[in-house]
């Protein structure tokens, strides 16, 4: 008995060693790694991913929205053999994968890897339906464009972490992108999650609202009219701008061929090319409206002096500058309706250098407008002093200087305005997503660049060209004056630096209504087969788009205007009165012209101070008032710049 009690006592006493050998093996060499293995079952960190700001047209229209969409990860790891054998037999046919892709990502050593991100219902359903341990999915926040195409390459696109890359979404990302916050929470006994340390409002996290001048409307207007234009003219490609000439507001600017941001991966680069900023061209005939306006505003000839035009050709030294038309005598605004390059050579020579060059610094000819848009270039405008006579003939009809589209647009912009250069721009407002206004854009008067007198007497001009006998006839809108200029230009052949035989450039600027100008609109077609004419491609693309915008401005004929796309291949229907709906805008008149103006039009005017209007009460586009009474507060144009 004595031998068993020793025997019971000895073992016991060995096992509490153990036990104290174990607590002190615990306590002094494990504590660390132990209290970190509590403190994960404990505490836990956990990610809170925002969305990215939405970006809206001008009347609130979604253009870009964030939303969840499943993503497909794999641990290799945990994958045993049977089941990577059926995985990469499965799951290039489920997603879409090829085989030796599924097979590196099967074989990665990593324990995680994105199989696939933002994959379709169709696809997370046949992932799950394989059932194979080892793969998973994560809900991610991700880019939706909801009017695909619509206005592409303005609103741009994200990478696939949601990081802007194009377009507005690069240009507006400290305003977009929304944050991610880590919380530090604790679970109880029964894996409860307690947070211990509270969260702010999670709107904070998100990212802002970006509201754009674009009028989605007109943009698939825009869109529509100049894809038919261009696919008409088997073209290579095309840009169509709609310009507010009062504020710089770009309400369409359109490109073909376009791409569905979507699926940005899908495309070809060039698809996604801004053109109407990325890309530069000679704008041909279209610059002879800047040379008129330099010309008068220098007073070195009149509208209705008389110009002989050498019967269509002219020569300069060793070269021979041509007319398409054999023309003797014309009138100054009769050769800007027929587009006589013999007239604007001679212009331009009694301009001289010296005048011309600054005229045409002063425009923004040569240097980026500041459009809020990435990758914008400058164009092509030769120091004044490498301008040779030759130089500055063929400058004044357009060749040997390059420009982009919005350059040209803003430079009508200007003619219709009275005289005043505008800073164009994309982004109005952003706004916060506990409804904190961050910032909004005003228009920017950049400089005054003409007197009204001259704006006024190129548009007259510019109305010849549209009217019967111009060259463009096709961009007449039934009931509507319009103001404009047909372009067409060589191109050069890249590396030879020589023009090509063949293709051209084919372009119209306008504005409209000639009288009170509300829209600019330029239209650009590149390498049309049909016809190299401005007047014959792109002309009758202005006009489709011109037609339906003054719809939605508010300015309609009585009479029943034809089917948009019909438009676009059909003569100009009779003229028909407009009927104007809302204030119309005198902001940027003189004194005299603003106050005949509106009492031509019915309204009791007030005015207040001296120059030229710098705002109107009731404001452009109000409903009318009761008794039509309309108050103009006026500024000198120092002080409107």
């Amino acid at each position: 008995m004595k031998a068993r009690i020793l025997a019971v006592g000895g073992g016991i006493a060995v096992l509490l060693a153990m036990v104290a050998l174990r607590i002190v093996q615990f306590t002094l060499t494990q504590s660390p790694d132990l209290a970190e293995r509590a403190r994960r079952q404990h505490h836990e960190q956990i990610h809170i991913a925002a969305h990215r700001g939405t970006i809206l047209d001008r009347h609130g229209e979604t253009l870009a929205s964030s939303v969840e969409r499943p993503s497909v990860y794999v641990r290799p790891p945990r994958l045993n053999a049977a089941d990577r054998r059926r995985a990469q037999a499965a799951l290039g046919e489920a997603l879409g994968l090829s085989s030796h892709a599924v097979a590196e990502k099967l074989a990665s050593r990593s324990n995680f890897v994105w199989l696939k991100r933002a994959v379709s219902p169709r696809e997370q359903f046949a992932v799950q339906s394989l059932g194979i341990a080892g793969l998973d999915e994560v809900t991610e926040a991700r880019r939706f464009y909801p009017h695909g195409v619509v206005a592409a390459q303005v609103i741009g696109a994200t990478s696939v972490d949601l990081l802007g890359v194009e377009g507005i979404e690069q240009v507006y990302e400290r305003d977009l992108r929304a944050l991610t916050r880590t919380l530090e929470i604790e679970r109880d006994a029964l894996g409860r999650e307690i947070l211990t340390d509270g969260m702010a409002d999670p709107r904070t996290l998100d990212g802002a609202t970006v509201q754009l001048t674009i009028d989605v409307g007109l943009q698939t207007i825009a869109e529509g009219a100049l894809e038919a234009g261009v696919r008409e003219a088997r073209a290579a490609a095309g840009t169509a701008i709609v310009l507010d000439p009062w504020t710089g507001e770009i309400l369409a600017l359109a490109n073909a061929p376009t791409f569905d941001p979507n699926h940005r991966g899908t495309v070809p680069p060039a698809n996604r090319r801004n053109r109407a900023i990325n890309d530069f061209y000679e704008p041909g005939s279209t610059f002879k409206a800047v040379l008129a306006a330099a010309a008068l505003e220098y007073g070195v000839v009149r509208p209705d002096e008389m110009l002989f035009c050498e019967h269509g050709a002219m020569p300069v030294g060793k070269w021979v500058i041509h007319d398409h038309h054999r023309h003797g005598w014309l009138s100054m605004s009769e050769a800007i309706a027929v587009s006589s390059n013999i007239a604007a050579a001679k212009i331009g020579e009694r301009l001289g250098r010296d005048r011309f060059h600054p005229f045409l610094v002063g425009l923004g000819f040569g240097t980026p407008t500041g459009v809020d848009l990435p990758g914008e270039v400058g164009g092509m405008l030769r120091p004044v002093g490498d301008w040779s006579r030759i130089n500055l003939m063929t400058t004044s009809f357009g060749q040997g200087v390059a420009v982009t589209p919005l350059q040209m647009a803003r430079a009508f912009a200007a003619i219709a305005n009275g005289g005043q250069l505008v800073r164009p721009y994309v982004g109005l407002r952003a706004t916060s997503a506990t409804g904190e206004e961050l910032w909004t854009r005003q228009p920017h008067l950049v400089r005054r660049v003409m007197r009204p007198e001259t704006a006024k007497a190129v548009t007259a001009m510019l109305e010849q060209v549209v009217e019967d006998g111009g060259t463009g006839t096709r961009a007449q809108i039934a009931g509507v004056r319009v103001a404009g200029k047909t372009g067409t230009s060589q191109k050069v052949e890249p590396g030879t630096g020589r023009y090509s035989a063949d293709a051209r450039v084919a372009s119209f600027v306008g504005f409209l209504p000639a009288e009170a100008p509300k829209l600019v609109i330029l239209v650009m077609i590149d390498e049309p087969r049909t016809s190299k004419y401005g007047g014959m491609v792109a002309a009758p693309v202005f006009r489709a788009i011109g037609a339906a915008a003054l719809e939605r401005e508010g300015l309609v004929p009585t009479q029943p205007s034809p089917e948009l796309q019909q438009a676009a291949l059909e003569p100009a229907a009779p003229a028909a009165p407009l009927v104007p709906l809302g204030v119309p805008s005198f902001l940027g008149l003189s004194k005299r012209m603003a106050v005949e103006r509106a009492r031509d039009l019915g309204w009791m005017v007030q005015v207040t101070g001296e120059g030229y209007v710098q705002s109107q009460t009731p404001a452009p586009g109000a409903a009318e008032a009761p008794g039509k009474e309309l108050v103009l507060s006026l500024a000198p144009s120092s002080d409107l710049l």
